[in-house]
């Protein structure tokens, strides 16, 4: 359930725009009678309103986080143009940091697989028609495993965005999630180097798979009660018992535990895939992290991401990770390093992360795509500057630079 302080939230805007002469909020992606709200957000000294949208200049006006605009128009790439609700003052304004106080992702320091799975049935309410939910397989504690269309899913052309493949960067599934939200209000209005949100999505099929790893997340987050099944608690205590007498972790099991990479079965999914299976094992036994499995694509998760990307085929993939402000894009076995030149260069223009050299292919999934038969440009971006899992203060500057990715890679699949 959505906590009080969202509803709360949408009840004192509602108050606010009726003793203003703005009443009505948009709820639909084609919008009827009044313009969407949104409120500033992630401003730090306040948002700066511009007469051009250029943003050059002197701001007319500087709004603090909490004030509640009008959207009029945009956004174009990132710029909006905006009115000024209790003012009625009009102007443009950088649309990463505007936010509607009736999103479906809210913000939250824990981002679970339970409200994922609440925000995708919303989403299909609010939006019916624009992107299609399927299940993909289910993981070894009963939870369904979710790929996400956007866009026309019988496109020429198809990118693939996934996140969560370790439990304790879950960040990211959040982070991918409004990401989609944004798309989907914006359908009618939005546009990037001059193409419309529509244009692009009627030739780019969007596949996300937003939580990869919803079993690791749960330990995580909640310990062994983020687990269902007893037997899959026991795994977690011989990991423990396995780590700490090999000298793996000093932690406390519950430091220990909110530390975890790996699925419920002790297996770290990206280094589960075929392409260098086992030459970088960390341990011979499951683990909280670094354990291969017994042999490629044993589990569930890599067995349904693996099934997604040869079904879809796309062209561009988007691959999330923390930590470290970094970006992977080549191996030394990769079979595509001259397409990836160009998308990574491009990539890395627009979220401004220091360029990794190239590893030996180690079971990771990025090593997988990279020796395939499908040439795809790739690249992978590791969240957040703090060690994982890190706190939703790291949030803002995330959202901020990834909050058109999901543009950039339709545009780039569309015009190549």
């Amino acid at each position: 359930m959505k906590p009080l302080k969202h509803t709360i939230l949408i009840l004192s805007l509602l108050f606010l725009l009726s003793g203003s002469g703005f009443f009505t909020i948009n709820t639909s992606a084609s919008g009827t009678s009044q313009p969407p709200v949104y409120y500033v957000r992630f401003s730090g000294t306040g948002l700066g309103i511009y007469t051009e949208p250029s943003l050059a200049g002197e701001p007319m006006v500087v709004l603090p986080d909490g004030t509640y605009v009008q959207l009029l128009s945009g956004p174009a790439d990132s710029i909006a143009k905006i009115r000024i609700c209790d003012t009625g003052l009009e102007g443009y304004a950088d649309m990463r940091y505007l936010k509607r106080p009736d999103a479906i992702v809210y913000d939250c320091d824990i981002y679970t697989y339970e409200e994922m799975q609440e925000d995708i049935a919303q989403m299909q309410a609010r939006y019916p028609g624009l992107f299609h939910a399927g299940v993909t397989g289910q993981s070894a504690d009963g939870r369904n495993l979710y790929e996400l269309i956007l866009g026309n899913s019988s496109a020429p052309k198809s990118i693939l965005i996934h996140a969560g493949i370790h439990a304790r960067e879950y960040i990211n599934p959040y982070l991918v999630m409004e990401q989609l939200e944004q798309m989907l209000e914006c359908y009618e209005c939005g546009s990037f180097h001059g193409r419309s949100y529509r244009e692009l999505l009627d030739g780019v099929a969007v596949h996300i798979v937003p939580m990869v790893n919803p079993d690791g997340i749960a330990v995580s987050q909640f310990g062994e009660g983020g687990l269902r099944s007893p037997e899959l608690v026991q795994v977690l205590q011989a990991c423990y018992a396995y780590d700490t007498a090999s000298g793996r972790t000093k932690s406390s099991y519950a430091g220990y535990l909110a530390r975890w990479k790996a699925n419920a079965h002790g297996t770290d999914l990206n280094k589960n895939f075929i392409t260098g299976f086992g030459s970088d094992a960390k341990t011979l036994l499951p683990s909280y992290a670094g354990y291969p499995g017994a042999a490629p694509f044993t589990e569930p998760e890599t067995l349904s991401l693996g099934a997604v990307t040869l079904l879809c085929r796309p062209s561009v993939i988007i691959n999330y990770h923390s930590m470290g402000e970094v970006a992977y894009w080549d191996t030394r076995e990769s079979l595509y390093t001259g397409i990836n030149t160009e998308f990574s260069s491009y990539m890395l223009s627009l979220v401004p992360y220091k360029r990794m050299g190239s590893g030996t292919a180690s079971g990771s999934y990025l090593d997988w795509i990279y020796s395939g038969d499908n040439p795809v440009c790739s690249i992978t971006f590791e969240t957040g500057n703090a060690e994982c899992p890190f706190t939703f203060e790291q949030y803002p500057k995330i959202w901020l630079q990834h909050s058109l990715v999901m543009q950039a890679a339709m545009e780039y699949a569309y015009i190549h």
